[in-house]
């Protein structure tokens, strides 16, 4: 017996030929075995004139791991199963032919003996596993890798198609794995910051403004630009008031220090009214953390004032965050605007004499 004959595969013997007959089929061209190429595989299956044990197992694992066209499937099916058929019972009757090819010797002396006993217990050898070699009891049981092949060839999936499968699942795993990472970091990142807080009382008996406190950045001495000759004047100004801030910080324009100092001496002028300070952002950041932001702005201005000499009875202040924007945020000339404290006058009363 010729071991070009067969080839072993996963400790089994294959029909070399028949392997070569689908492995040139599939290397010429990526659409399924046809017509053509499963009588090919016929011709050479009954070229021996006995259908062995090796030849079934080949045909089963060609069919386990070549795609067919369904007409190349079902003739291959159909001649297989009347050619088993005829040569079943007469193949235990007959020796083998001297033509036949020694790879043929062995294994049709086993498949003759079988019908014999097959034959003379009333029972008809042709079968399904006889067709397609289905495992024999005397052969060891196939391994979960065959398994698999069998599992996967049902739905018409290629061991490749199977392994692309299993990359795209993969990967789907790493990203949400990256997601939940990112989320992971960000909250980590938030609870670090929340820890930072302090709380800050405003001296008209507000609560707390928040979960985070920016370091100020100290002002200096400014100087008075204006002197308000009436009330109404010196209204008009507070409200058209506006102080600038840097983004995301305490740190405010160069000009500051002389607007609070103007601003101050206003509110001395006239301890009538009653101003509101109020504190803004742009919209780059969390909405939360700008809120807290905007409370330390407008608390800024605030202790500031008084620290030139405003009653803090003539004050409130209160932050809005984002959310009273005076420009677009799309381009950072508007941003630059919407982060500012302003003022707005809540009432004026007459002072006493």
């Amino acid at each position: 017996m010729a071991d070009s004959y067969y080839r072993t595969i996963s400790g089994k013997q294959y029909d070399n030929e028949l392997l070569e007959i689908a492995e040139k089929a599939t290397k010429r061209s990526k659409a399924p075995i046809g017509k053509n190429v499963a009588k090919t595989l016929f011709d050479a299956i009954k070229d021996g004139g006995d259908y062995t044990d090796v030849e079934k197992r080949t045909v089963k694992y060609i069919r386990d791991n070549f795609k067919f066209s369904p007409e190349a499937d079902e003739y291959l099916r159909s001649e297989i199963r009347k050619w088993a058929a005829k040569i079943s019972v007469p193949a235990a009757k007959k020796k083998t032919s001297p033509k036949a090819s020694a790879k043929k010797e062995n294994t049709t002396k086993r498949s003759s003996a079988r019908a014999v006993k097959a034959s003379d217990e009333g029972f008809t050898p042709y079968n399904e596993s006889y067709e397609f070699g289905e495992t024999s009891h005397d052969e060891v049981a196939p391994t979960p890798e065959y398994n698999e092949l069998v599992a996967l060839n049902k739905f018409q999936i290629t061991p490749r198609q199977n392994r692309i499968g299993r990359l795209i699942l993969l990967g789907l795993v790493l990203v949400f794995l990256i997601v939940l990472i990112i989320f992971g970091i960000r909250s980590c990142n938030r609870s670090s910051k929340s820890q930072t807080t302090t709380t800050d009382q405003s001296l008209n008996g507000s609560s707390d403004l928040g979960t985070r406190s920016l370091e100020r950045v100290e002002l200096s001495q400014g100087k008075v630009s204006d002197k308000f000759e009436s009330r109404a004047s010196a209204i008009r100004y507070i409200n058209d008031l506006q102080i600038r801030f840097i983004k995301q910080s305490m740190q405010t324009e160069d000009s500051a220090s002389d607007k609070i100092a103007t601003l101050a001496e206003a509110l001395k002028a006239y301890p009538g009214i009653r101003v509101r300070v109020k504190g803004h952002t742009c919209f780059i950041g969390e909405m939360d953390e700008n809120k807290i932001l905007s409370d330390e702005r407008a608390k800024f201005i605030f202790d500031e004032l008084v620290k030139n000499g405003v009653s803090a009875t003539q004050l409130d202040y209160r932050g809005f965050g984002e959310t009273a924007e005076i420009d677009t945020n799309s381009n950072e000339a508007g941003r630059i605007k919407n982060r500012r404290v302003d003022f707005t006058v809540l009432s004026v009363t007459e002072s006493p004499n």
